[in-house]
């Protein structure tokens, strides 16, 4: 049976971890031979490196762990490549947060100022690296874990269309997880259906195996007030408990549907900005910070002075299983049901071909698949193409240097309620991110 190699870019995260562990529990179904760690943070990368030299001596798990600051390195030769960049890091995910609370309006990570400048920071980078993976590994996949995902993806769709790309997100994944069990269900006990960008859409169905509809019961429950059953996946901070809560805001305006968390962000930006300002001194960034991060690491640290895995509890979340669940239906070219990004392609049949767009879809050896086709109802048509159309002038903006497509770009998110709120915003962040903003003219 052949035996895989993968490298992670972004080596260096707190997430890694997981990614790992999730690897290793798949090896019945894709045995590797080795994993290669990329990353430009040399330090936290050693630690990391040390730490999975452990882990797999200790388990006797039948594969090398290899790292190094080169892509070359990293790539040459191996089958998958699994990319979860932060560029400027939680630091800069913090002045994103603050920035944009000072003037007003929401501080987040990936919609609107602050995916904004993330996006920005991130483009090019994330082209670099795919343009390495095709050079210095022309049959891998790619499988990008990093966010702003439908901006970089449009980047890349762009860029390096010949790259065998695919674009994955928790967030849907684990909403259905606590949907199910809101239900009374197990995820695995049900299909959904889904229409939208990432960050930015409606579940449309849910049913179980005897084909019955429980969209509406969970309508129901989540308008008289009942409360989701939350899965712990990692998003069990105070921020994400409130954020799920606002699911149901959205369905009382919108009853149709049930919007995806981040539409929060969208639909009551008003409200969510006036929240934020009295945690503008600790924001989301500052949470992970003294959270998740602090956390991971201080567990590999403990492990490499002991010189041993044995003795420690490890509660690694399941974050890799999604990346690793995909990969492995490549590998075995076993196609699978799963949440994808691709290019539209005529699935949403009143939208342009070539926007990137998140449905299920199936995943084998060729890659992501959509074989069904629907028709965008008007609203939220018009939704998702104003959203789109910001999201293709921010990777304008980022690539022609241009601080006109980049005050349009912004101009159009609805989270910013004006072209003057849009302008200071702009001015304010290309000055937070003077070392990575790309110089706009």
């Amino acid at each position: 049976m052949k035996k895989y190699s993968i490298a992670i870019v972004g080596g260096a995260s707190s997430y890694t971890p997981g990614i790992v562990r999730s690897i290793m529990n798949a090896y019945d179904k894709m045995p590797i031979k080795e994993i290669i760690l990329q990353d430009i943070d040399e330090e936290k990368l050693d630690i990391m490196g040390e730490y999975l030299e452990i882990l797999f001596r200790d388990e006797n798990f039948p594969a090398d762990v290899k790292w190094t600051t080169s892509r070359k390195k990293a790539f040459k030769g191996v089958d998958f490549i699994f990319t979860q960049i932060r560029t400027g890091g939680l630091e800069m995910r913090e002045q994103d947060e603050k920035v944009s609370i000072n003037c007003g309006l929401i501080g987040q990570e990936t919609c609107g100022p602050g995916g904004f400048a993330f996006a920005m920071r991130s483009i090019k980078p994330i082209i670099e690296i795919t343009k390495d993976a095709v050079e210095y590994a022309k049959d891998a996949w790619i499988i990008n874990y990093s966010n702003p995902l439908p901006i970089l993806a449009e980047a890349v769709r762009r860029e390096v269309p010949e790259s065998k790309s695919l674009f994955i997100c928790d967030m849907p994944i684990v909403q259905q997880m606590t949907m199910a069990a809101t239900l009374g269900y197990k995820e695995d006990d049900l299909v959904f259906e889904y229409f939208g960008l990432n960050h930015f859409g409606w579940f449309t169905s849910i049913k179980n195996k005897e084909g019955e509809e429980l969209l509406p019961k969970l309508r129901d429950l989540l308008l008289s007030g009942y409360k989701l059953k939350l899965v712990d996946f990692g998003h069990l901070d105070k921020s994400w408990i409130e954020t799920f809560e606002n699911i149901a805001k959205g369905v009382k305006m919108f009853p149709e549907y049930i919007p995806l968390t981040y539409l929060q962000y969208y639909y009551f930006p008003d409200s969510i900005a006036e929240k934020e300002k009295e945690h503008i001194n600790y924001t989301r960034a500052n949470e992970v910070m003294d959270g998740r991060r602090k956390k991971v690491f201080e567990e590999c640290y403990k492990v490499i002075e002991a010189g041993t895995i044995k003795g420690f509890d490890h509660k690694l979340d399941a974050h890799g299983d999604f990346i690793v669940d995909q990969a492995v239906a490549i590998a075995t070219d076993t196609p699978k049901r799963f949440m994808v990004n691709v290019v539209n392609n005529k699935a949403f049949t009143n939208m342009d071909e070539d926007i990137v767009i998140e449905t299920f879809g199936t995943i084998d050896a060729k890659g992501a698949c959509v074989n069904t086709y629907r028709k965008i109802p008007s609203f939220y048509r018009a939704l998702m193409i104003n959203q789109n159309t910001y999201e293709k002038l921010t990777v304008e903006a980022a690539l022609e240097g241009s601080y006109d497509k980049a005050l349009k770009a912004l101009s159009l998110n609805k989270t910013i309620p004006s072209v003057s709120k849009a302008k200071e915003v702009l001015d304010a962040l290309i000055v937070a991110n003077k070392e990575y903003f790309p110089e706009l003219k």
